[in-house]
């Protein structure tokens, strides 16, 4: 079953995944947040991204695990050294 996430408690989950990794300093982390802030407000679809208003947006997820997925495809696009990469087939 979906579940719908506010795009700030979304963007929290994800950013507290990234701590669990030694690399992932708090630079790296808020610099992941500011794009994938901007990417999500770029593909407001009606569907996985809602928008209510300026300050409402919600984000539909299968499940939790989707947030641990996206901090494990961003650390290890940090490690290979292909963050460009991960944020040009980034997916929520």
């Amino acid at each position: 079953m979906a579940e719908r996430w506010d795009i700030d408690d979304y963007l929290e989950e994800v950013k507290f995944q990234l701590t669990e990794f030694n690399e992932m300093t708090e630079e790296i982390i808020l610099d992941w947040e500011q794009k994938a802030r901007q990417w999500i407000n770029n593909h407001i679809d009606g569907k996985h991204i809602i928008s209510k208003s300026s300050d409402e947006i919600f984000i539909t997820v299968k499940d939790e695990d989707i947030m641990a997925d996206v901090a494990l495809d961003y650390h290890r696009a940090f490690r290979n050294n292909t963050v460009d990469t991960y944020w040009k087939k980034f997916k929520l």
